[in-house]
């Protein structure tokens, strides 16, 4: 019973501020806008007056702004839909700097509809990479590496070090962090079948 009494005594005083909040803001008279004085003397605030005679200016975008307006490309509005679940994609290099060139998550793993629709998270993308077709499939657009051996070598001994054989190494070596840091599921990379999940399936 108190609390019911309690609550209608909340919900009148609510009601009472909603309802002096509402008709302060309606203008008593058009013509003659109320000045401090009588603010003072009433309580009230003055009404809202709206120039509607000169436009309402929003503020013009910051250089940043502008920056991140023209970065926006198809493909960072597309990868939204990855992100859902891979938001440590989000600020990685190597999908930051494809998304700026329009070239998305579809690009290299398909649409996946089906891997984005599964609640279950048991069905793999359409296009996963096993280690020996990174190199060929980065190779497809990027035909030549910009640096010298020695530099790709010092670049692989700091990033990969527990990589003993200097012919294992693969582009995502040292462009990107582009691997899952947890894995709750597991599939064959060639075929994509499902190897194992979280729930021991």
């Amino acid at each position: 019973m108190k609390i019911d009494n309690d609550l209608s005594r909340i919900l009148m005083v609510f009601l009472a501020l909603t309802t002096s909040t509402l008709l302060s803001c309606i203008p008593t008279n058009e013509d003659v806008p109320v000045t401090d004085n009588e603010a003072e003397i009433t309580g009230r605030p003055p009404p809202l007056v709206v120039n509607t005679s000169t436009p309402l200016l929003l503020n013009e975008p910051t250089g940043a702004e502008e920056a991140s307006a023209v970065t926006s490309t198809r493909a960072s509005v597309e990868n939204t839909a990855c992100f859902v679940c891979h938001a440590n994609y989000m600020s990685e290099f190597l999908t930051d700097s494809h998304a700026r060139a329009d070239i998305g998550c579809v690009n290299c793993h398909g649409q996946s509809s089906a891997h984005r629709n599964d609640e279950n998270n048991i069905t793999a993308p359409e296009t996963i990479y096993s280690a020996d077709r990174i190199n060929p499939f980065c190779r497809s657009c990027h035909k030549a590496h910009d640096v010298s051996p020695e530099k790709v070598v010092a670049r692989w001994a700091k990033q990969s070090r527990n990589k003993t054989n200097l012919n294992r190494i693969v582009c995502t070596d040292c462009h990107g962090d582009h691997r899952m840091k947890i894995r709750t599921v597991i599939w064959d990379k060639k075929s994509g079948k499902l190897l194992r999940t979280n729930r021991g399936d």
